[in-house]
């Protein structure tokens, strides 16, 4: 694959921001029905939901600040998104049987999901996005970041690699505190 002829540049989602979120996520795949609300869900209310909705509800969280996740643009396009945000936005993880939640670790933050259009990766992308993430949390009062990633001994299908790979989070810096059923889930300590 051709490498990007610039750095990626990557934003917040905003409303500005939020056209571009639009665009990806229209695309083929899983992200198109989800619409980054998995986690932000029950396992009542996520059924009980249509796309449209998850959307819409997507969409209105956008609107306030902290920023949930971040845009990669490469050469002005956008290709790529990770959602971070405070761990307790996300009623699913508490309630996991595959995460590892310790409800005493402050001020978490959680790396939940990443999308990268096909024809951008195996460039980094999610190398720059989870830099970016763990800044972003940071400069919001992040004390620690968490993330509920995939450990592929062998190639995996895209589909189940939405939520990283452990090789990525422990270069990254991040220590496995557990798993769940062969999940692992990982943490880095911010200060």
């Amino acid at each position: 694959m051709d490498a990007p002829t610039t750095e990626p540049t990557v934003r917040p989602l905003t409303p500005e921001t939020w056209p571009d979120l639009e665009r990806l996520f229209t695309r083929p795949g899983d992200q198109r029905g989800c619409w980054c609300m998995w986690f932000r869900l029950t396992g009542t209310d996520w059924p009980a939901t249509r796309t449209a909705e998850r959307r819409a509800a997507f969409a209105e969280r956008a609107a306030a600040a902290p920023s949930p996740g971040l845009v990669a643009y490469v050469d002005g396009e956008p290709v790529a998104w990770v959602a971070v945000a405070p761990r307790g936005e996300h009623p699913r993880i508490p309630r996991s049987t595959v995460i590892v939640h310790d409800p005493e670790v402050p001020d978490c933050w959680s790396v939940t999901c990443f999308y990268i259009r096909p024809d951008h990766r195996g460039r980094g992308l999610s190398t720059a996005l989870l830099a970016a993430a763990v800044d972003h949390a940071a400069a919001h009062g992040a004390r620690n970041v968490e993330a509920y990633p995939v450990d592929a001994q062998e190639r995996t299908s895209s589909s189940v690699m939405f939520h990283g790979s452990l090789g990525l989070f422990t270069r990254a810096g991040f220590r496995e505190v557990g798993r769940r059923k062969g999940r692992p889930t990982v943490r880095l300590a911010l200060r």
